[in-house]
């Protein structure tokens, strides 16, 4: 079934109506996700949308098994109907739905050349695709979840509270373990507790890679307990909602600025969390966590935090507000309301290691609940 309740399905619709948009169109395929379709139809990947103004949908897709079972839409069409080409199937699902000319919205991340197709298939109607239309509208739905989704998002985040639970012990008892080996171990718990799998590459990083932002490759057969900072990045999978957690470890006699990397980081998480409340702007949050770090000579890269849900990068983005002219004009700022699930992850980066904080949150009506347990890891 689709996620979208009828309530914000009317303000999508609302919107696109003032903006005088008489079909948008959704795309999901391995050249390029979007969880968009799940969300409006119910359908988990691998088809075309066509939502309408009038409220009715299209769905064109090829598992004609999978859209039966899942997808929540007016009228179901299989491609393979038309030689298994979408383009010729949106161009007729468009044909009988719409008369003269119309203006289809896609979004920013629909391919070029199916534009171009069919641009040239409907010359007197109007293709848009813009910064503050849909893909904003849809932005806003998700940011906020429904209870039902808060719900999974709570399951998700006790299982992987349970994996957290377990990565001391595992250490302990295997001294010398490589990169590798944890991170076996961490995509192990996840299946055996039932989740789905990773949300994301797990990252595991010795303290001579944990000044990446990104690991690459995510994790090595270098030896993991390293005297010095390291960490693990990881998140799962549960019921098709995303987890995501950052735990920070240090091994041994650090050195004195290892040291300040770590307590600085800790400052700089606490800092964010006692500021939450509802309605105080992302943008503030963030900006007075980074600029702690950076107040002690320290480097932080990238935001402090974003949504977690059907993907692990949701809306909301907890970031800085924009300084660039262009960024400007499109930039709004985000009040983190109740039903907002997002990470807080302070991070310092440097050539004598990274260390890095990362815990779910949920945003109540009284404030914050912290519905993960990641703390640095001290052996």
């Amino acid at each position: 079934m689709k996620i979208a309740t009828k309530e914000k399905i009317d303000a999508i619709l609302s919107d696109m109506k003032s903006r005088g948009i008489d079909v948008v169109l959704f795309s999901d395929f391995e050249t390029g996700r979007d969880k968009n379709l799940l969300y409006l139809s119910g359908q988990p990947s691998d088809a075309n949308l066509l939502l309408f103004a009038d409220g009715s949908t299209t769905l064109i897709a090829w598992d004609m098994i999978v859209a039966g079972q899942l997808a929540e839409v007016d009228t179901l069409v299989d491609v393979g109907e038309f030689n298994r080409s979408y383009r010729a199937a949106v161009e007729d699902s468009l044909k009988r739905k719409l008369s003269g000319s119309f203006t289809l919205e896609v979004l920013p991340t629909e391919g070029h050349f199916l534009v171009l197709q069919l641009q040239e298939a409907f010359p007197d109607s109007k293709i848009v695709c813009q910064p503050d239309g849909i893909a904003n509208m849809l932005i806003q739905a998700r940011s906020v979840k429904t209870p039902k989704e808060i719900d999974i998002l709570r399951e998700g985040t006790k299982v992987t509270n349970e994996i957290i639970k377990g990565i001391r012990p595992f250490i302990e008892s295997n001294r010398g373990l490589r990169e590798v080996d944890l991170a076996i171990f961490l995509e192990t718990e996840m299946k055996k507790r039932g989740a789905e799998g990773p949300s994301f590459e797990t990252l595991v990083a010795n303290c001579d890679r944990s000044g990446m932002i990104h690991q690459v490759p995510s994790a090595s057969e270098a030896q993991f307990d390293k005297t010095g900072i390291a960490l693990t990045d990881f998140g799962l999978t549960w019921k098709g909602y995303a987890t995501d957690v950052t735990v920070p470890m240090a091994f041994g006699n650090i050195s004195a600025d290892q040291q300040k990397i770590i307590d600085v980081n800790r400052e700089a998480y606490d800092l964010a969390i006692n500021m939450l409340e509802p309605g105080i702007p992302a943008h503030k949050v963030a900006e007075a966590a980074i600029g702690h770090i950076k107040s002690n000579g320290l480097n932080m890269p990238y935001g402090l935090g974003h949504g977690i849900g059907l993907e692990v990068h949701d809306p909301p983005r907890l970031a800085p507000k924009p300084t660039d002219p262009e960024m400007l004009k499109f930039w709004q700022e985000t009040p983190l309301v109740p039903g907002m699930v997002f990470t807080i992850e302070p991070g310092i980066t440097s050539d004598i290691g990274g260390f890095r904080i990362e815990n779910d949150v949920l945003m109540t009506d009284s404030g914050p609940e912290i519905l993960t347990i990641s703390e640095p890891i001290i052996f």
